[in-house]
């Protein structure tokens, strides 16, 4: 019964790992260019940006990484909610989604229709035939009817999507996304700040989140 135990054990790890989001956590909060107590945040490149995720999303977001090292017995909870990027100009903006991100607010609508149809059919036949036996003629009446599922052929298998297809943008951007909620072991990711104009700000970024109820800043030069 032990074996079955463990390995029961490695399959739900496994699927909490896959389940997990965000990118490594660098091995201290300190490591990263801007730090205060449990956190830490950098701007990530816009040309790294441009190679990992597209040059429209370098263009339009500012991508900051961020990262939370809970003390030992400690569990932070954060949520997008708690963080806002202040550009030094009095301009705000608030984390977007991967999808909102990847398709820039524009993501189109898709409709599923089912493969497969249901088809009945009824009649009725009118015929004649001559008694072998006596000669005479005789004439019936008959009807007939069914119901069967028509399948249509199967569509062809996806094919993989290209590097710039908004679809793969989404989904690395979900994959690296910055994990929200509670956690009490260090966990890092990307919030993705939509540019409140072209111009760089004058002198550093305002990363504003809150931990506990206290609200904190951290201050990132523009990259």
């Amino acid at each position: 019964m032990r074996p079955l135990l463990l390995s029961l054990a490695s399959i739900l790890l496994s699927g909490a790992a896959a389940a997990q989001t965000g990118v490594p956590p660098r091995p201290a909060c300190s490591d990263y260019f801007a730090h205060n107590g449990p956190a830490g945040a950098a701007i990530v490149p816009a040309n790294q940006i441009a190679k990992v995720f597209s040059s429209s999303v370098a263009r339009d977001y500012v991508v900051v990484e961020f990262a939370i090292c809970p003390a030992t017995g400690q569990t932070i909870d954060l949520d997008a909610l708690d963080f806002a990027l202040n550009d030094g100009a009095d301009s705000r903006s608030y984390p977007a989604t991967p999808e909102e991100a990847a398709w820039h607010g524009k993501k189109p609508q898709t409709s599923v229709t089912s493969g497969t149809h249901i088809v009945a059919e009824a009649g009725v036949i009118v015929g004649s035939r001559t008694d072998p036996v006596t000669g005479r003629s005789e004439h019936g009446v008959a009807t007939y009817g069914g119901v069967g599922a028509d399948n249509r052929p199967a569509p062809p298998p996806p094919q993989p999507a290209p590097a710039d297809d908004p679809y793969a943008i989404e989904g690395r951007m979900r994959r690296m996304a910055f994990p929200a909620g509670s956690s009490d072991r260090p966990v890092a990711g990307y919030l993705y700040f939509p540019k409140a104009s072209t111009k760089k700000p004058k002198a550093a970024y305002g990363l504003e989140y809150s931990i506990g109820g206290q609200r904190k800043e951290l201050s990132l030069p523009p990259k």
